[in-house]
């Protein structure tokens, strides 16, 4: 689907007159749907993963989802487990199926294989979701556990700019619309609130669905999550405690250097000790 991005309000627009909106509660299955909508066409990170592993591997995808990443990685011959908490996502998941992925409904920090792989993905900011340090931890050490001697950890994660957290109750805000099948549009409204010594931040996802047609209704749903906030420092810190060696990271798929303190998101690849 097309999409556009769009990180601030048109300069000079006063939206102080507009009506409030009110939010209805998103559910499991509509978050689904536009998980879809969003992720469907995204293939940035493909290549970084493929040319991380080697052909043959066997590979566990945390946080698989509806299935995006687990597809790609199956085509190019791989065998690949995907592991997700929403039966929601494994039912949209399961409708690609192909024969070298196997689905399993799991928790990520409590990971439960008899076997251990040749590595494990969490793609897409998949750690940021865990509630606090601790249960990032938990992951990693399920991680680690899972992966045969020297196996591969892939992860992506998101680094919030560190002058707006120690500003503390700063607010980012960003918006994207994109295309449905039958023509309408869905306005999808991403906020952050930033508090200060707490290091936590409030993320709420908005969707605006505006149908295009007599036939269908506008609906404004949203959601929202409240994430820990962790540093650069304090993520190598817990791979680290956890038993991994980083062994290359950059700021984007482009394989641009990280810059600690720059760089919005750590891409990295590390290995079990």
């Amino acid at each position: 689907m097309h999409s556009e991005i769009f990180d601030n309000p048109e300069p000079g627009m006063d939206y102080s007159t507009e009506p409030e909106v009110i939010f209805s509660p998103l559910s499991p299955e509509r978050y689904c749907e536009f998980y879809d909508i969003e992720m469907d066409d995204f293939t940035a990170d493909i290549d970084f993963y493929l040319n991380s592993l080697a052909e043959g591997m066997d590979i566990l995808e945390v946080g698989c989802g509806s299935g995006r990443l687990s597809r790609a990685l199956a085509s190019s011959g791989l065998q690949v487990t995907g592991i997700d908490i929403s039966l929601q996502m494994l039912n949209r998941a399961a409708c690609g199926k192909r024969h070298n992925i196997n689905y399993v409904c799991m928790d990520m920090i409590r990971i439960a294989f008899k076997k251990h792989f040749d590595a494990v993905i969490a793609a897409y900011n998949t750690m940021n979701i865990l509630s606090d340090s601790s249960q990032i931890r938990r992951c990693l050490n399920c991680m680690h556990w899972h992966l045969k001697k020297g196996g591969l950890l892939l992860l992506q994660i998101f680094l919030p700019p560190e002058g707006v957290v120690a500003d503390g109750k700063a607010r980012t805000f960003q918006f994207q619309i994109f295309d449905t099948k039958n023509g309408g549009k869905v306005i999808k409204e991403t906020l952050k609130y930033y508090t200060k010594g707490r290091r936590h931040m409030v993320v709420e996802e908005r969707y605006r669905i505006r149908p295009m047609n007599s036939r269908g209704k506008n609906e404004d749903l949203a959601h929202s999550m409240n994430l820990p906030v962790l540093s650069y420092s304090d993520w190598t810190q817990l791979l680290t405690d956890t038993g991994f060696v980083i062994t290359e990271q950059y700021g984007d798929f482009k394989l641009t250097p990280f810059v600690e303190g720059e760089s919005s998101h750590l891409l990295l690849k590390a290995q079990t000790r």
